[in-house]
């Protein structure tokens, strides 16, 4: 511990509370009174506990249970003090553990491995541990309630507990067997008389726990068993929390006098403190959910639907059928909700709460986000903003100061599911500008919601990315991580780029084109990675299997995009340490599945591709690893697992041996690399909205096979068209009706209709096929129904065009008539302007007009076709899947 605290002592403001953060992470006791070892001055760290928050559940009078989460420095909690009076020959901090964590040293204490009976920076300092509850039965304590503990001996330190005995609700004293001399009597007559609870422990006594007078307890623990001393001081504490109504909060310390707070005294931290109350003071000024629209009006609305417009200019709209039978099954669902309004009221306010909870949450992703946004829209009109203080160029280089300094930075909006491609490559171009060309080794992670994909990250290279048990990451960052210069030399390399994604199948997400979603994220991540580590919770990857699928058929299309992609896969929260023997025909299993199915989306897309490995580098054997769960017993008291750390230390050598055999990219390269990704993602819409390789195929296959229904119907029509063409030309009929169609279409639709339903009762994957077996249905039905149509108009409008050729050839003689009489007329009014040709030409043409519009004014308008649009939609359809090639040529 004296270590500890000497680098405690050495460390500058942001160690210091990065070195608490993780202590507190590891549930140990934190420093919260610290003597200066030269100067004896007591400092108080509050800044070292800014980043801390925690969770809890309790129980109300009606026995609910009542979750909290909150930082700790904002916690109103009692607390305990423990404190020692001379020497004592038990182990106060040990007492202590066996209170918080009977499995856990919280404490450090005597016999601990490595203690020793000498103490040089300890003494004197007071560490501060809390118990959160679970809210089950098994809860030792019923609330949270925060535990401090002054090491050394009492008497020697007053301003310490004067401070601890001031603060706490209940004080617990260890005292040895006292003489009437002793200095310290007449402190512990102080703390008797006081009517704050106490709790005297005697070391030097056997006699078990007895009430002196209320709210005074003695116990003794002499020769007594460790469990039933604890038992009895439990019951003594909750017993006097049960009657007092004191409560004790972090910030509070730092109204004392005579002690250093850090965060007044450090400049850096008052500045920073400073700049951070002025910005929370103007949002507290607005409500939560107005706070984005208000302050970061360039990621609303705009972004949005610039981003979708985006999509649309890359992925043309299908032909006009899809779109009409799109929109009537979009009119049928609103008519079905409307009818079941009354049972989705709750569902609906749900849905409602949590875009209110989106729009609320606020941080320094979110600012980035807007930075970058002002940056695009900047560069897009190649002008600054009126109220921007600098110019628009200056803002990347700020991105690229703080991700040399470590923070994250966005790479893929989660919100809009957008890679912002101009910001991002300004920022890599001024990081270039700033470090130099340097070589990067791309490490992406990739699994599903809360399989601990940023936790893992965290912990192999201390670095921090959010992390919680919800969806917390949305879209994907990159972290650059240095590459110390031993390692340097190994790797060939100088930063690893360690890009952490949002979970996929997020629940939150549902119903929302989930599974193009996920597809989208995924093909990019791993597109993107040198090496993709896909972690999987559980020892079964089947769910990651599906997604694997579409990323490699996604890569065969992307044929124009550099890709050389590997990956690792991570069970996560395997207890069994021989998982990996068990496992091995699972693994051949899982090996086996990836190259059938990579060989099925080679033949389709017309790739040479044998197996998984010719998409995505992967060893069954070396690059499938297990980890131990991360919590040694249930949170939010449960400690990390040793054995996970373990775990990451070999994963994390498994990570450096594929560095080293790889070439990594230049930053250059990377920028160019993640636009020409981007642009194929783009243009990709095929394959992200199918679940597997097998999917896409039994998809294909019944676009090929609907493509020779729709001729049958097609060619089986424009037969019946022909030949009632030929009876319109000998004036066989003089109207067409539907029903004349219908009747004349009825046998080929019955067949159609067969070939149809014999077809997916048949079909090898037909279980597969039956999810598309209605809405093919309908698209055959709308297709007879157009045909039908179609046909009539066409028929009727030769109907109509015989009889206007008719009407005007019984009207030729008339009309020839008519035109000599009036050029007659014509000739007799300008026979004395025979020389002036231009008004002799005028006045034709215009007699000329007027008599042509009285001839045809009851002939319908012939429509100009366009030849460009039905060409345009005819490839889109094409290009889509929708159609095959052949049949536009039997068209």
């Amino acid at each position: 511990m004296d270590v500890q605290m000497a680098v405690f002592h050495c460390a500058d403001g942001l160690l210091k509370q990065l070195m608490v953060t993780k202590l507190s992470q590891c549930q140990y006791a934190l420093p919260l009174l610290v003597p200066d070892p030269f100067v004896r001055q007591i400092e108080f760290p509050l800044w070292t506990f800014r980043q801390i928050n925690k969770s809890w559940k309790t129980r109300n009078a009606n026995n609910e249970i009542i979750s909290q989460i909150q930082h700790i420095y904002e916690a109103k909690t009692p607390m305990v003090s423990f404190f020692r009076f001379g020497s004592v020959s038990s182990s106060k901090s040990q007492l202590m553990n066996s209170l918080i964590n009977e499995k856990h040293n919280t404490f450090f204490h005597r016999n601990c491995p490595g203690s020793s009976r000498t103490r040089v920076l300890m003494d004197g300092v007071v560490e501060i541990a809390w118990f959160f509850p679970s809210g089950t039965n098994d809860d030792k304590f019923t609330d949270c309630v925060a535990f401090c503990n002054l090491h050394g001996d009492a008497g020697d330190h007053e301003k310490q507990l004067q401070i601890l005995t001031e603060m706490a609700s209940v004080n617990v004293v260890l005292l040895p067997q006292l003489q009437r001399n002793d200095r310290n009597t007449t402190i512990i007559e102080k703390l008797y008389k006081d009517l704050k609870p106490l709790i005297c422990l005697f070391t030097e006594d056997e006699s078990t726990m007895f009430e002196m007078e209320k709210r005074k307890y003695k116990i003794g623990l002499k020769d007594r068993n460790q469990s039933d001393v604890s038992e009895e001081l439990r019951r003594a504490i909750n017993d006097c929390l049960s009657e007092s109504f004191s409560t004790f909060r972090l910030e509070d310390v730092s109204k004392h006098s005579d002690i250093r707070v850090d965060e007044e005294d450090d400049d850096d931290c008052r500045r920073g403190r400073e700049a951070a109350q002025q910005m929370m003071s103007l949002l507290q000024k607005k409500d939560l959910t107005e706070i984005k629209e208000s302050f970061l009006p360039h990621q609303g609305k705009l972004w949005h639907q610039w981003c979708q417009k985006n999509k649309e200019l890359h992925r043309p709209q299908a032909d006009k059928i899809e779109m009409d039978i799109s929109r009537k099954q979009i009119e049928m669902k609103i008519i079905r909700e409307q009818q079941h309004e009354s049972d989705i009221t709750e569902q609906t306010e749900l849905e409602k709460i949590s875009e209110e909870i989106q729009a609320a949450a606020f941080g320094l992703e979110h600012i980035m986000r807007e930075i970058g946004q002002i940056y695009e829209s900047c560069s897009s009109m190649n002008k600054t903003k009126k109220d921007l203080q600098v110019h628009f160029s200056s803002l990347p280089s700020l991105a690229a100061e703080m991700m040399i300094s470590g923070f994250p930075l966005e790479l893929m909006d989660g919100d809009a599911a957008h890679v912002p491609v101009i910001w991002i490559s300004a920022v890599l171009d001024e990081l270039i500008q700033k470090l130099g060309d340097q070589r990067v080794f791309v490490l992406s992670v990739l699994g599903i919601q809360s399989s601990g994909k940023s936790t893992m990250l965290n912990a192999m290279f201390g670095l921090q990315f959010a992390v919680s048990a919800c969806r917390c990451t949305k879209g994907a960052f990159m972290q650059l991580v240095k590459v110390s210069d031993e390692m340097k030399k190994q790797l060939n390399l100088d930063y690893i780029l360690a890009v952490d994604t949002e979970g996929l199948h997020a629940p939150e997400l549902a119903g929302k084109s989930t599974r193009h979603h996920d597809n989208e994220m995924a093909t990019f991540v791993v597109g993107l990675g040198n090496l993709t580590l896909i972690n999987i919770f559980g020892e079964n990857p089947s769910e990651m299997q599906d997604i694997l699928q579409i990323v490699v058929q996604a890569f065969l299309r992307m044929k124009k995009v550099r890709l050389n992609p590997s990956c690792v896969f991570v069970h996560q929260n395997v207890s069994d340490v021989t998982a990996g023997e068990k496992n091995m025909e699972g693994r051949r299993r899982l090996q086996q599945t990836l190259d059938e199915m990579t060989k099925l989306a080679a033949k389709d897309e017309v790739y040479d591709a044998e197996c998984f490995s010719d998409v995505i580098r992967f060893d069954v054997h070396k690059d499938v690893k297990y980890f131990a769960q991360i919590w040694e017993g249930s949170p939010p008291m449960a400690p990390p697992n040793p054995n996970y750390c373990e775990d990451i230390q070999e994963l994390k050598k498994t990570i450096m041996s594929h560095a080293s055999k790889s070439q990594g990219m230049m930053l250059k390269d990377l920028k160019d690399h993640i636009k020409d990704l981007s642009e194929a993602l783009l243009n990709e819409q095929f394959l992200f909205s199918f679940r597997n390789t097998l999917e896409i195929s039994a998809y294909r296959k019944l676009e090929t096979e609907y493509s020779k229904w729709s001729w049958s119907l097609c060619s089986a029509m424009m037969e019946t068209e022909n030949k009632l063409h030929n009876k319109i030309e000998n004036e066989a009929i003089h109207e067409v009706e539907e029903t004349d169609l219908q009747r004349e279409h009825k046998k080929t639709s019955e067949e159609v209709k067969k070939i149809m339903s014999d077809f997916f009762e048949k079909y090898t994957g037909a279980d597969i096929l039956i999810q598309w077996k209605t809405s093919f249905e309908i698209k055959i039905k709308e297709l007879q129904q157009n045909i039908v149509r179609e046909t009539k108009r066409k028929l009727n409008e030769i109907l109509q065009q015989r009889e206007l050729k008719k009407k005007i050839d019984d009207q030729k003689t008339h009309h020839e008539n008519s035109l000599y009489e009036k050029s007659k007329e014509l000739a007799l009014k300008f026979k004395d302007k025979t020389n002036d040709e231009e008004t002799l030409k005028k006045e034709f043409d215009l007699f000329w007009e007027q008599t042509v519009k009285m001839i045809i004014r009851d002939t319908p308008a012939i429509k100009d076709t366009d030849i460009m649009r039905d060409a345009r939609e005819m490839l889109s359809n094409i290009d889509e899947g929708h159609l095959s090639v052949d049949h536009w040529k039997n068209c």
